[in-house]
């Protein structure tokens, strides 16, 4: 467990730095603009196939 323990720790202090935090709001956004794509193809997929 204390390598798990450590990595843990290890990225706690990445994401404490400026850079840590600036990175972890980009790749935020970058899934949440990942999953709205994908929402908005499967809701027009599925109003495609129903005839909506």
């Amino acid at each position: 467990m204390n390598p798990i323990r450590g990595y843990i720790r290890t990225i706690a202090q990445y994401l404490a730095t400026p850079k840590g935090s600036h990175d972890v709001k980009d790749y935020g956004r970058a899934i949440l603009l990942i999953a709205v794509t994908i929402g908005v193809v499967l809701a027009i997929l599925m109003g495609w196939k129903w005839g909506f």
